[in-house]
């Protein structure tokens, strides 16, 4: 028998399932699977494996991935020109910003998008029209295929190319591509952590049991404002049906961060300086410590945008030509969103939550798992109940 090395791939508790591994693997020795907890994850066939070690030099994990220069980083406050892009961005419109920035260069942009049966999966997009399928924070692991692949090819044919991922997508593929290419703009946002496709999917069973068959969940709708943004999904009756009390039970184990992946807890790439070229994000607390001669803007979603490499500075400046941008500090936008430098934190719970949610029916498993406390009741009504007018007064009085 052939005597040959067999590469020590991450186990579940610490593989991101970015699939970069699979990516790399030219004999596919490496497929695609989900755990069982639903996660995505490599399936590894020994007899077809060669020891050439590319799976090993592409997980972001087991070979940390090179980052930038600190002193690269630069903070913005952003929001789009456009009102009714911003509207339907779930903060200021800065991904839109920059992905038709690139569309508009004849160039592809990669993002996680719904399927028709509402898995979210990453896709490539070369028009405008389709800038509405990546749009929305998408709150579950978005599965990436064979995306690296896609994305090498269109950089070596010398198209300009636009990734959005989590921070270990991105890390990912930047091992993945072993150099870097100079029509390649990574960018990443400030990620709290993600939770399986099946954990998802439980939760939409249990809502079309109640409502009919849902087309379309959007997990920050602003038709409250940004601060106080609504669980909305449209069914196959294109009515829409806010979540509610415990109706919002996702949100609500996703927010306390009952089910989020292993890996999440202890995430490889987060904090600073970054390896992708810019970070998005919700410039959340954004006024509260530091002046910000805006405020009235912050009900619409002010979106945070933080240039890590130099080298795209040419590119950001020309989609800000579409935006408002205000330079702010890095220890303001760490302030507000403190998983970019440190991971969420894991609750007990999370040993038997996915193994409950096999066993379980759904809605004992959301009281034991999604139940809200009293503040946070409280803190629900206020958002959920309230006028929009009365909640906007009270912020912008807090701003003073």
């Amino acid at each position: 028998m052939e005597n040959k090395r067999l590469p020590q791939l991450c186990d579940n508790k610490t593989c991101t399932g970015c699939l970069a591994c699979v990516n790399a693997c030219n004999k596919e020795a490496l497929t695609m699977t989900t755990d069982k907890e639903g996660f995505y994850r490599p399936l590894f066939n020994e007899n077809l494996c060669v020891s050439c070690g590319l799976c090993e030099k592409s997980c972001p994990v087991i070979s940390p991935v090179k980052r930038n220069d600190e002193n690269d980083i630069k903070v913005f406050a952003a929001w789009h020109k456009n009102e009714t892009i911003r509207a339907k961005s779930t903060s200021g419109g800065a991904f839109s910003a920059l992905a038709s920035t690139i569309l508009n260069k004849g160039g592809f942009v990669y993002g996680a998008a719904y399927t028709d049966d509402l898995h979210i999966k990453h896709i490539e997009i070369d028009a405008e029209s389709d800038l509405d399928k990546l749009r929305l924070s998408k709150y579950a692991q978005s599965c990436t295929d064979d995306t690296f692949k896609h994305v090498k090819k269109r950089l070596v044919e010398g198209h300009l190319v636009m990734f959005v991922g989590t921070p270990c997508q991105v890390a990912g593929l930047k091992n993945f591509l072993h150099r870097d290419y100079e029509n390649l703009l990574l960018v990443d946002f400030i990620c709290h952590g993600v939770p399986s496709n099946d954990m998802l999917q439980a939760y939409l069973h249990w809502v079309e049991k109640k409502h009919g068959k849902v087309n379309h969940i959007n997990f920050r709708d602003k038709r409250k404002g940004w601060y106080d943004a609504l669980r909305v999904i449209k069914t196959e009756k294109d009515k829409d049906i806010v979540m509610r009390g415990n109706n919002d039970n996702y949100w609500v184990g996703f927010s306390i961060n009952n089910d989020l992946q292993e890996s999440c807890y202890n995430c490889v790439a987060q904090g600073f300086p970054r390896c992708s070229d810019i970070t998005i994000a919700d410039f959340w607390g954004i006024g509260r410590k530091v002046p910000f001669g805006h405020k009235n803007e912050i009900e619409k979603g002010i979106s945070m945008i933080i240039v890590n490499n130099r080298k795209v500075m040419p590119l950001f400046e020309e989609a800000s030509e579409t935006l408002y941008v205000v330079e702010r500090t890095t220890s303001e936008a760490i302030s507000g969103n403190k998983t970019a430098i440190q991971s969420s934190h894991r609750p007990k719970s999370r040993n038997t939550i996915y193994k409950d949610l096999q066993i379980m029916d759904y809605d004992e498993f959301r009281k034991k798992y999604m139940a809200t406390t009293l503040k946070q009741k409280a803190v629900k009504i206020f958002r959920e109940y309230l006028p929009a007018s009365i909640v906007k007064h009270i912020r912008l009085k807090g701003q003073k």
